[in-house]
């Protein structure tokens, strides 16, 4: 019955403020898309999770669950073809816009051509949440979003990682999962055909070797809680670095903390020690090296505590990780041997839908899983890991680059933000299939897209503002 009513609210208060957001994308105001991918794909698993068991109605979450791609792919055609001149439209291609074109066109391929053994339909819904990363990317390089708009989209954040972090410390004080009070097993049960197994009945993702709980408050699941809270640390240290006010210095330190306390609950070891690989490239774009100082008494505490304070069980659980030999490590290194097996004997790949955790991958057909780039390398082939690889490179590369131009600090924000969270997450993606992460993968290749418009910008001033440029085009 609590359920019940609680699923009324959400629901009644989704349709406004989806009818709102839609009105202003009519508009082309872009910026609303992106405070709707804030709020809500943090939150959407959990929401259609409420909805399914409030309701009971598997029509209602199949319209809710594709209402967000109507909003995605909706903009993404309004931009492409929403102009009176989009046919003689020219395209301005930088190395990132053409490596990342060649990634989905590849990803087409494998979805139309026969290869494998998925369902074409299975194919298609695959391809669709590969098309995600273009679209996000597009919208970066495509909507021209302010300073401002940016900052208010991050305050949102803010706003939802207090009540996530609320969530998170009352789980960890009660000893119970939110996800287990919603019967998150009803939910996967009858509308993915997933039998949720595990110490909590709610999945293995939501706990520890010997048992130990770990939480995910709003979000999906704890590993994409923890990868979240990476984008938190990047922007909350950007701000408190570039602030000169002393109150919203503490401000910013105050939800750092939040974000810290969200990592611990959620333990995830490569999100853990994501963040302090993390912390020294921040240190390094930012040119304040006293960060790398922080990271390294922050780590000498960890150590500290590891050596002479933790508890056996945890003293042994970090040694069975470093040596492989605890139940987790071992399927890792499992499923990667399987993923490297299949690319090995199948260089092109095997087709879309065998591997990986998203919609569209058959469960009989799954080879490997427990890597970004082996997930795309079972399916498309060495050719497809690379290039995914190389996307990634050259976003974070030409994004760190734009930290070096004459950008002021409103104007490299974004930049700063997304090469953090791209090279942070660079680990997670050892570990598991972190573009299955709606929120923090897409926005963050919204701001890769948005960085990247920036640095082609000011490979453009430069090259108008050199005397000897300018002579060059006179001449010609």
């Amino acid at each position: 019955m609590e359920l019940s009513i609680v699923a009324s609210l959400l629901l009644i208060a989704y349709a406004i403020f989806y009818i709102y957001i839609a009105q202003q994308l009519l508009k082309a105001d872009f910026k609303y898309l992106l405070f709707y991918c804030i709020l809500i794909l943090p939150v959407y698993s959990v929401f259609l999770n409420i909805i399914y068991v409030g309701f009971k109605v598997p029509v209602l979450n199949q319209i809710l669950q594709y209402s967000k791609e109507v909003l995605i792919f909706g903009g993404a055609i309004m931009i492409l073809f929403g102009s009176q001149n989009h046919i003689k439209r020219q395209w301005k291609l930088g190395l990132l816009d053409k490596t990342l074109f060649l990634f989905t066109l590849i990803a087409i391929a494998y979805a139309i051509l026969p290869v494998g053994e998925a369902a074409f339909i299975n194919k298609i819904v695959y391809l669709k949440n590969v098309l995600l990363i273009p679209v996000f990317y597009l919208f970066g390089r495509n909507t021209k979003l302010t300073y401002a708009d940016w900052n208010t989209g991050f305050k949102l954040f803010l706003g939802l990682t207090l009540v996530t972090t609320i969530v998170v410390v009352f789980e960890k004080m009660v000893g119970y999962h939110l996800h287990a009070f919603i019967d998150s097993a009803l939910y996967h049960r009858e509308m993915k055909d997933i039998d949720l197994k595990g110490v909590f009945g709610i999945g293995y993702t939501f706990e520890a070797q010997g048992g130990k709980p770990r939480y995910a408050s709003l979000y999906a699941n704890p590993l994409e809680l923890s990868a979240s809270m990476l984008l938190l640390v990047s922007y909350t240290i950007y701000q408190m670095v570039n602030s000169k006010n002393k109150t919203n210095k503490l401000i910013y330190f105050f939800f750092l903390v939040l974000g810290l306390l969200s990592l611990l609950f959620a333990y995830s070891r490569a999100t853990f020690l994501a963040f302090f690989v993390m912390l020294v490239f921040v240190a390094f774009q930012l040119k304040y090296y006293r960060i790398i100082l922080s990271t390294f008494v922050l780590a000498s505490v960890f150590g500290l505590y590891f050596m002479f304070l933790a508890s056996d069980e945890l003293r042994y659980f970090v040694i069975d990780t470093i040596t492989f030999q605890n139940s987790s490590s071992l399927t890792h290194v499992l499923d990667w041997l399987e993923a490297i097996d299949s690319m090995i004997n199948n260089p092109f790949g095997i087709g879309l839908g065998t591997s990986g955790n998203v919609g569209g991958v058959e469960s009989d057909l799954i080879v490997g899983g427990e890597n970004q780039f082996l997930i795309y390398g079972v399916q498309m082939g060495f050719l497809g890991a690379f290039i995914y690889f190389l996307v990634l490179f050259l976003g974070i590369k030409h994004c760190f680059a734009y930290q070096r131009t004459l950008g002021s600090n409103e104007e490299k924000m974004v930049p700063f933000i997304a090469a953090s969270v791209k090279f942070g997450l660079l680990l997670p993606l050892l570990t598991a299939n972190v573009e299955a992460y709606l929120f923090i993968s897409l926005v963050t290749w919204w701001m890769i897209g948005h960085g990247e418009d920036q640095y082609i910008d000011s490979k453009k001033h430069v090259q108008y503002s050199n005397p000897m440029s300018r002579l060059k085009l006179k001449s010609d």
